[in-house]
């Protein structure tokens, strides 16, 4: 009677480990906390929100977000001008919208980029549209790229190059690690097509 008691003692504490450790490989989690504290690919989690519309835009340097804007993926911390997206926070960087964009949009955007990515190809990404731009150098440049979104578009995304170096290994006596490629200034989504009457840097 006693062995078979410490058998089901045993067989009880078995079962609560493989719970807990079912539990810890298989969290039941939203999908953001995932991101933020598992994945370590999104870069805001419960930040403050200020108001602002996607015309409006998005200014990378300003702590929080504006509120159409529900997180970001592959972006660095913020700087005292703007935000650098981070290879190794995220292989695509992304900006995810608080409610779908659909119709014409024009995606406008002020951006440096690490020296040397000047002159390679990279691209933005909405509902499956793509468009290809080219890094203009390190100095704040505006890119703009059209999309006709003619199903709901829930995130904005950047295709870096790949393999992007670390700064360390780019900057002598650097010991910083990232592995950045777009420094990102301001973001604005404009209803529409882009205008001519801007000059549309960066597109091949």
């Amino acid at each position: 009677m006693k062995s078979f008691t410490l058998l089901m003692v045993a067989i009880a504490l078995a079962g609560v480990h493989i719970a807990a450790l079912w539990t810890v490989f298989h969290p039941h989690v939203s999908p953001a906390y995932q991101a933020f504290y598992i994945d370590g690919t999104q870069s805001d989690w419960i930040t403050n929100h200020y108001v602002a519309t996607p015309e409006q835009g998005m200014e990378f340097k300003r702590w929080g977000l504006p509120n159409w804007v529900a997180a970001t993926f592959g972006l660095a911390v913020h700087e005292g001008w703007g935000r650098w997206t981070d290879g190794d926070v995220a292989r695509t960087p992304a900006i995810v919208f608080a409610q779908p964009l659909t119709g014409p949009r024009c995606v406008e955007f002020e951006a440096g980029a690490a020296p040397w990515l000047k002159g390679k190809n990279f691209s933005v990404r909405m509902d499956g549209e793509s468009q290809t731009l080219r890094f203009a150098g390190p100095e704040p440049h505006t890119y703009r790229a059209g999309f006709s979104l003619t199903q709901p578009a829930e995130r904005l995304e950047f295709l870096m190059p790949g393999n992007l170096p670390r700064l360390s290994e780019m900057e002598k006596r650097s010991l910083d690690n990232r592995r950045v490629g777009l420094g990102l200034v301001r973001l604005r989504i404009l209803p529409g097509t882009c205008s001519t009457s801007v000059e549309e840097l960066g597109k091949n």
